[in-house]
């Protein structure tokens, strides 16, 4: 998976669930426990997802394939789902870190334009981080209430 693969929410959902599940499932099993409106739809989806390459089918149904990638503002490192804008998060919060341990030893001079630049990169990370994080734990909250 090496570009940016675009879910919609229902697929996500999915992707998600067998990911959680670590098995394979059929079409009516995430249907029922997603709540999904018909099994048609959920087979609709886990083709699409198959064809995508997330999924494999075989005789048990439909099973997610662990990989590694970037998915709809998630990053799926194994089975671990994270917000996309942790890897931003992280960054920021590096450089702000450095730049602060730097700044207080003498080795670079405090600039007043670093400082706001470091300050308006950590605000929209975390603006982003919050988003992603909380579009996720919807999404997994909603997954596990169905069940």
């Amino acid at each position: 998976m090496g570009s940016d693969v675009r879910l919609g929410e229902t697929a996500l959902r999915i992707y998600l669930l067998l990911l959680r599940e670590g098995r394979a499932m059929s079409a009516r099993e995430v249907q029922r426990i997603l709540g999904l409106s018909s099994s048609g739809l959920a087979y609709h989806h886990l083709e699409h997802l198959r064809i995508l390459g997330l999924v494999i089918k075989d005789t048990d149904g439909y099973r997610a394939i662990k990989k590694s990638g970037v998915i709809e503002g998630a990053i799926i490192v194994r089975s671990s789902v994270l917000p996309r804008a942790s890897f931003y998060m992280g960054s920021a919060t590096a450089l702000t870190i450095t730049y602060t341990i730097l700044a207080i030893l003498g080795m670079v001079k405090f600039d007043a334009v670093a400082v706001i630049a470091i300050a308006l990169l950590q605000a929209f990370a975390t603006v982003e981080f919050r988003e992603q994080y909380v579009k996720l734990r919807r999404l997994l909250k909603a997954i596990e209430a169905q069940e």
